[in-house]
């Protein structure tokens, strides 16, 4: 994979992504700089947002409660996401140590291989909607069944299976070897290794101090999470133009401040993917900007999923009335 960079290019020759020419050259180096700030008060408030999660599961224990509770630990767990994608772009932070650090921090407890993340994402960033190369294409669902196969993580856990299993046995595949260049192969394996390690020896403790720490507060809630990554996960490009242009083929939706903050601006995607240089806190004023110019503007994840399920529904009814 090679890809061809300049003011208003990005992508491949063979996927050369426009869309990025509606930024100013000037507006746009104003946007790129880089500060510790903004990512350690994001990361504080997240880690104080997961401390109460915590406590909200601790005092819920043996009430019926405890599975909302859980889930609301699990939203907050899972949206670690968050800080692990913009760590991998490396724009998280000025000091590059610092987006190593919190990369790996978030990538352990989303379960979510850093290295591996970073080289993948990287492709999905230079291919973005291409049907065959973009790793992390999500079909629109052809019925029910398959939309909410998409939300619980039908496909998610077993390709994160998979993943781990290639990295322990270094075995990964040709489509994989694509995008993981092949000096830093066995660094993303040993990642994978130490990581699984790292939950054996947590695993073994929790035995010998016959804890259920682990489990409640961090496994069940992470299971329980995964559906809300998924649902947003869906709304960035799903029913998307799939195209080489970034105006069309991304999905920008206006979630509430909160919801803004734990998930570090990501909602705005598609300013994110016209220029992926631009840190995640100055992605709003990005978006002042670009608004006049994007496809897709959600006003909320409800509002996505809505319309998804609707054009799902509508199109299965179709399909039968075309049948009879």
């Amino acid at each position: 994979m090679t890809a061809t960079t300049n003011s208003n290019r990005l992508g491949t020759e063979e996927w050369p992504l426009i869309g990025a020419e509606a930024i100013s050259r000037n507006g746009l180096k104003a946007l790129r700089r880089r500060s510790n700030g903004p990512g350690l008060a994001y990361l504080g408030v997240h880690l104080l947002a997961l401390l109460g999660g915590g406590v909200l599961v601790h005092f819920s224990l043996g009430t019926w409660a405890v599975v909302p509770a859980m889930f609301v630990h699990g939203t907050v767990l899972v949206l670690l996401f968050a800080p692990l994608h913009e760590c991998s772009h490396f724009t998280a932070f000025r000091s590059r140590w610092l987006n190593y650090a919190v990369g790996l921090f978030a990538a352990i407890l989303t379960m979510r291989p850093f290295f591996y993340f970073k080289w993948r994402h990287a492709e999905h960033h230079t291919f973005t909607q291409h049907l065959q190369k973009d790793p992390d294409l999500v079909p629109f669902p052809a019925s029910l069944k398959d939309y909410l196969r998409l939300i619980l993580g039908a496909e998610f856990w077993p390709k994160m299976l998979g993943t781990v299993w290639r990295g322990i046995t270094g075995r990964f595949t040709a489509r994989e070897l694509e995008f993981i260049p092949a000096s830093d192969v066995r660094r993303v394996s040993w990642e994978i290794r130490l990581t699984m390690l790292l939950y054996l020896l947590v695993a073994v403790a929790s035995v010998m101090l016959q804890s259920w720490a682990v489990v409640l507060y961090w496994l069940l809630p992470r299971l329980l999470g995964e559906p809300v990554l998924r649902a947003i996960r869906m709304a960035e490009h799903t029913g998307a133009e799939q195209s080489p242009n970034l105006l069309r083929n991304t999905r920008t939706t206006l979630a509430n401040p909160i919801f803004c903050t734990l998930y570090w601006n990501m909602p705005f995607h598609a300013e994110h993917h016209v220029a992926s240089s631009v840190p995640f806190h100055a992605l709003r004023r990005l978006h002042a900007e670009l608004r006049p110019h994007l496809t897709n503007v959600a006003s909320s994840y409800w509002a996505v999923h809505k319309g998804i399920v609707t054009q799902v529904v509508t199109s299965q009814r179709a399909k039968r009335f075309a049948a009879h």
